[in-house]
């Protein structure tokens, strides 16, 4: 097996040279892999039977309002993303509770049909536009990179017990051979898990610079409306969305900090 070296172009780790990278598993030659086959003596009917590799389709990515120091774009969207996937679920569920209840007042000899119409709509337009926002961060499945050499490590120890448990059945000479492939490519994981732990870590600060930062606006908005300068619709509004963006932050937090435990005792 070859010791040479290459940065992944997709994950951006090292791994062993060849074609595909052993971690995400994707052409290490990203020019080799998009290239079209050679046709400079081919027909014209040749030519409309080559395929040409498919691209993988773009996934727009949720926008957020939301940065985290020392964090890439792509890295805080899918944190972030899960996290608000948490918190749309529980506003899904509130919204429900209050249609029934809507509903429910609706059959009331006594009720203002007027009102609670109103309100039933209301409550259906923001079911349908959280539901969409929904969709939209269920789709990021991109996972982190840290969660990717986990994933790599956890199938090459597996791999090397499976091997060790049919040791006994295969060539000594063959054995050998795929026991130092596998030792090699898990020496290699674990030099790259400890660079991803060191970033992780620069992102758990930047959570908490973050946090800080929200708690601090919060803490404004409440001031500039004890003091008159701001409505209270527009300080309900603005409270609740602060409120609810140190929750996702908050939630991110807590998944990264679950993932770097795990990480470390690797």
């Amino acid at each position: 097996m070859s010791d040479t070296l290459v940065t992944c172009p997709f994950c951006g780790l090292e791994v062993p040279e060849g074609r595909y990278c052993k971690i995400c598993g994707k052409p290490l030659d990203v020019e080799e892999s998009i290239s079209p086959p050679e046709v400079e003596s081919k027909t014209e009917e040749q030519l409309d039977s080559i395929t040409l590799p498919i691209q993988p389709e773009r996934v727009d990515l949720p926008y957020f309002d939301i940065t985290i120091e020392d964090m890439d774009n792509e890295a805080a969207v899918v944190l972030l993303s899960r996290s608000e996937l948490d918190v749309v679920d529980m506003e899904l569920d509130s919204i429900i509770e209050r249609t029934k209840a809507t509903r429910q007042a609706l059959q009331l000899q006594q009720a203002n049909k007027d009102v609670l119409t109103a309100r039933a709509e209301e409550l259906r337009d923001e079911f349908e536009k959280t539901k969409s926002r929904r969709r939209e961060l269920a789709a990021v499945s991109t996972p982190l990179v840290l969660e990717r050499l986990l994933e790599a490590l956890d199938r090459d120890e597996e791999r090397l017990e499976k091997l060790e448990a049919i040791s006994s059945t295969v060539d000594k000479d063959v054995y050998k051979e795929q026991r130092r492939e596998i030792l090699h490519a898990i020496k290699e994981l674990h030099e790259n898990l400890k660079n991803a732990i060191k970033t992780a870590k620069k992102w758990v600060k930047g959570t908490k610079k973050t946090l800080k930062d929200l708690d601090k606006e919060l803490s404004r908005i409440e001031a500039r409306f004890k003091i008159g300068d701001i409505s209270r619709n527009s300080y309900d509004s603005s409270k609740a969305k602060l409120e609810r963006s140190i929750k996702i932050v908050e939630g991110g937090q807590k998944r990264l900090i679950s993932l770097l435990r795990v990480a470390e005792k690797r």
